[in-house]
């Protein structure tokens, strides 16, 4: 009896954390700028940079920064609201970073969205 009381805890407390997880992405979701740089992030060979070779999808912080409008330290923050909620994936290239949509996670979120509500 003790042993399944146990279980149910620890079911309950991966769905409290699911659900707190699920929170955590909607805020990173909740802002129209971060919405326009996932939307950016499908762009296939829209790079300026070298280093991103036309068939990949994703941009270089600077390309974000252009089609954004918006200064270096705000387009930063809004791409590590995204990283922290893990939709972005970032990579050093050079002296550069590459974004990219992270889209199993993205996936992940739907499903879960649509289990959830």
């Amino acid at each position: 009896m003790a042993v399944a009381r146990e279980h149910g805890r620890a079911a309950q407390a991966r769905k409290g954390e699911a659900a707190s997880d699920l929170v955590g992405v909607f805020r990173a979701l909740g802002d129209a700028t971060r919405l326009r740089i996932l939307d950016l992030l499908k762009i296939r060979g829209g790079s300026c940079c070298d280093l991103v070779a036309p068939t990949e999808p994703g941009l270089c912080a600077c390309d974000v920064e252009q089609a954004i409008g918006l200064s270096q330290a705000a387009v930063s923050h809004h791409l590590a609201i995204l990283r922290r909620a893990g939709l972005v994936v970032v990579e050093k290239r050079g002296r550069w970073m590459y974004y990219r949509r992270n889209e199993a996670a993205l996936a992940a979120v739907a499903r879960e969205a649509a289990r959830v509500v």
